[in-house]
Formats: structure tokens, sequence, C-alpha cells
């Protein structure tokens, strides 16, 4: 098992969802939409799993005495600012780690989805952020997190300044600090599920946030106008359990 999670790891990292151009197209709508995903590649066939995400956060939620990661990040370069043609994703020199139930997962990238990708009690929101991490064996660690509009979010006032609008990517020479993208509130989600995009591998363990940060119109336009429904519709919870940490 731990070299399929392995393999299936490295697929992920050669995929569009983490900005390479050598995968099958994909898009959110249409033939080659959320639907027909599972059917575009053989490698794609976990998008018909059982565990696949995102989900509706609702009151089904059991409460638990489990943690939030905890966070060791730290301010780092921006590597690369990067326009994938599906979503603004920025990598960072070596910004730290999370720890989650003992096993530690390194920063990869964060990226963002325009509206959100999780529906928190069927509410969808504008915007959320995924923060990625992988441990060492191949599974990855996402915290997710809402905003809704309201005052224009500094954090996000910095990031645009390097968005690039057309498909590419570049060094912006920019230091960030993930830990500004986190809400005053720790009360989270928490629940084990897949990618969000092709190849939609079961490898994820979530961690969405209930508390959102804010952003304004206009920044949370220009990600509408250039990644319009950059969102998975929400799939079935099935068996699976949800707790609520906090």
């Amino acid at each position: 098992m731990k070299y399929l999670i392995a393999a299936s790891f490295a697929f992920v990292c050669n995929s569009v969802a983490f900005g390479a151009p050598d995968t099958p197209h994909w898009a959110y709508e249409g033939e080659e939409g959320p639907s027909h995903w599972a059917d575009l590649d053989p490698h794609f066939s976990a998008c018909k799993g059982q565990e696949q995400s995102p989900i509706d956060l609702n009151g089904s939620a059991i409460k638990a005495d489990v943690m939030p990661p905890a966070v060791y990040w730290r301010k780092a370069d921006i590597t690369e600012a990067r326009n994938n043609g599906h979503t603004f994703q920025i990598k960072l020199d070596d910004p730290g780690r999370i720890v989650l139930d003992g096993v530690p997962y390194d920063f990869v990238q964060f990226h963002f989805h325009a509206g959100s990708e999780h529906t928190i009690n069927g509410r969808q929101y504008p915007l959320e952020l995924h923060l990625v991490h992988a441990s060492e064996d191949g599974r990855l660690a996402v915290i997710g997190i809402m905003f809704v509009e309201g005052q224009e979010n500094p954090q996000l006032a910095q990031l645009i300044s390097t968005l690039p609008a057309e498909q590419g990517s570049y060094d912006p020479n920019l230091v960030f600090d993930l830990n500004d993208l986190l809400p005053g509130d720790w009360d989270v989600f928490r629940y084990q599920g897949s990618l969000t995009t092709p190849p939609c591998s079961e490898i994820v363990s979530w961690t969405v946030f209930e508390t959102p940060l804010t952003a304004s119109a206009d920044q949370i336009l220009v990600f509408e106008t250039l990644f319009p429904h950059s969102f998975r519709p929400v799939q079935n919870t099935g068996r699976r359990f949800v707790l609520k940490a906090g």
C-alpha cells in the first residue's frame, strides 16, 4: 500500500493540479467537466471513488477530541506564481510544515477556487484557499479556508499584485508569511477525502476552517474573472465520519 500511495503522489505531482502541462485536459464545465473526469484518462479513475472531495460540512459532523494541525510555518520567498489555466498557484522556498496526528507534512503549494468547493451547512462561499502539504510516504494534508465578501484582505492584495493574467509562471521576488492566512478561530472540520481535481487521488486528510476570512468585492472579482466557476461540485459523504474540532 505504501508504494501505491507513493506512485499516486508521483502522478499527482505531474498533474495539471500541480501546474504541469503534460496531463490530459480537463475542465470545470462541458464534456471535460467533473461528471466526465473519470472517463478522460485511466489515471483519473479515482474521480468516481467512494471518498471524494469536496463535501458539505454540516450539523452531522461529530464533535470529537481531535486537534487541528500544529502549524510550523515561517516567512519564505515566493519561488513561483503560476496561472495554470485552472487556478492561481503559489510555491514558497521551504516555508515549513504542519503536523497532523503526529505525522509531519511539508508545505507544497497553495491555490484558490472561485467559488468555494466545500460548503458549510449548504452555503457556498465566493472563494476557498487550499494549502497543500505532503508527508514522507506521499499522503497529503490540505487546509481549506473560506473567504466572504467584506474588508479588503492585505494578504490577497499582496498576492494579486503577482498574479499572471495569462497562463504561465514567474518568480515575483516577494516574501510571504503563510501564518497571515489563518483565521483567528480554530474551529475546524476534519475528514478523509481526495484531491478535488484530477486525478482525484483519495490520499488527502482535510482540515477545513469554519470561520472565514474577508476579501473585498474587487479582490473576489479578480479570481472570478480569471478562473470563473473553478470548483468541483460537492460529493457524497457516504459512510465517512466528519469530525468537528475546536
